[in-house]
């Protein structure tokens, strides 16, 4: 099968020149702030009779910081905890996705792990969104606000990805010292994002994230949720006279600017046939990685289920966490 991207010996070296811009830190640090002052008024309600019965699992519901409710599961195994005596792992979910089944948490679980799992915002999952946005969008979620970082979507989303970060270290059983953070394609790029904005996971796991590197992304993917961008051009910018406005508002996001501040220990999967989150773009993240890190290369793989990787995350979580 023919690469869908660079070779892979020059893959390896590529490391494009940072986009972020000068207020890039202080943007984030005053969202982050703003957000903490917001309660997270926290619910859980543990669900009775589930055939896992080695599993304590709760429906959660949290605040996101504009007054969303942020759903998730939230499992340990059953039994009684001493204080911080739980690693925890907290899972974020693909694009259009959500926060999946209990039992999608049962491996961390068995292995003596808490785990959270949460609804991104307004996607497939029983979380709205109550933002509100000040100009039209192309359908989906990438270019909600797109012109004004203040406003983009990304922004609370990353903030309630934080948020639940604060909700596992409210939990009197979660050791806090012990936090890993992990998912694929979109959760992928939230794992990195989360890791970049907080220094409290000391573990990222990221598959093929989506999100990184936009420019490139956007000009040689072929498939997936990077076509709404240049719909967006498209239906109300043909000339692309707000290019640069666009893509000013996506440096705040992007993942490869988000992952020079990762110190995180991080283990990255890309697939060398992936035509949704081309492998320049998460080389390009991986490569600004500040961290430790260590990189699995499936050559013959695309945007898809990696199930013999599942075993490589838990023993990555096993060895370090």
């Amino acid at each position: 099968m023919p690469n869908v991207d660079m070779p892979l010996s020059q893959l390896r070296d590529y490391k494009p020149e940072l986009t972020m811009e000068a207020d890039f830190d202080s943007f984030w640090e005053e969202a982050k702030a703003l957000s903490s002052q917001v309660p997270l008024n926290a619910s859980l309600q543990l669900v009775e009779n589930h055939p896992l019965q080695t599993l304590k699992i709760y429906d959660v519901v949290f605040q996101g910081s504009d007054g969303t409710p942020i759903h998730g599961w939230y499992v340990t195994p059953a039994g009684e905890h001493q204080a911080g005596s739980l690693p925890v792992i907290v899972k974020y979910h693909g694009y259009s996705g959500n926060r999946g089944y209990p039992n999608d948490l049962l491996q961390w679980a068995s292995m003596g792990y808490a785990a959270f799992a949460i609804d991104v915002r307004g996607q497939g999952g029983l979380s709205p969104d109550l933002a509100v946005y000040p100009q039209g969008a192309s359908p989906g979620w990438m270019t909600l606000g797109i012109l004004d970082p203040a406003s983009y979507y990304y922004k609370q989303v990353y903030l309630d990805c934080v948020r639940a970060l604060d909700f596992v270290c409210a939990r009197e059983e979660v050791d806090m010292n012990r936090i890993a953070v992990y998912g694929g394609s979109q959760g992928g790029g939230l794992a990195i994002a989360v890791a970049g904005l907080d220094a409290r996971p000391k573990l990222a796991l990221s598959n093929y994230p989506f999100l990184c590197h936009f420019r490139r992304s956007v000009e040689i993917h072929a498939t997936g949720p990077y076509v709404e961008i240049k719909n967006w051009f498209r239906r109300f910018d043909p000339g692309h006279l707000q290019e640069d406005q666009v893509y000013r508002t996506l440096s705040y996001f992007d993942g490869m600017n988000l992952a020079s501040r990762v110190t995180a220990r991080t283990l990255m999967a890309i697939t060398l046939q992936d035509t949704t989150c081309p492998p320049s773009t998460c080389f390009a993240a991986f490569n600004h990685l500040a961290g430790e890190k260590e990189v699995r290369l499936y050559h013959d793989y695309g945007h898809e289920g990696l199930p013999f990787h599942e075993e490589d995350m838990m023993r990555f979580v096993q060895n370090y966490l």
